[in-house]
């Protein structure tokens, strides 16, 4: 797994989990930390995405050789 975390910890944890919060709770906690995990995920390509199409914005105008006038 990711993070360094091992399968014991994983267990570990969930019984804690299981302790502090009760059998009824756990569900809605999994689904709403599935939300959240989907929702950051979904924004990071949304980041990804609008930072990949800067960049080729930008290579764009590096191509387009047509002659500009300078500002003041």
């Amino acid at each position: 797994m990711g993070f360094g975390i091992g399968p014991g910890e994983i267990i570990l944890v969930a019984i804690l989990f299981l302790l502090l919060f009760g059998p009824s709770k756990l569900p809605q906690m999994a689904r709403d930390v599935g939300r959240f995990v989907n929702e950051a995920r979904r924004s990071m390509d949304e980041f990804k995405s609008e930072l990949t199409a800067g960049v080729d914005d930008d290579d764009d105008d590096e191509n387009d050789k047509t002659p500009r006038r300078k500002q003041r």
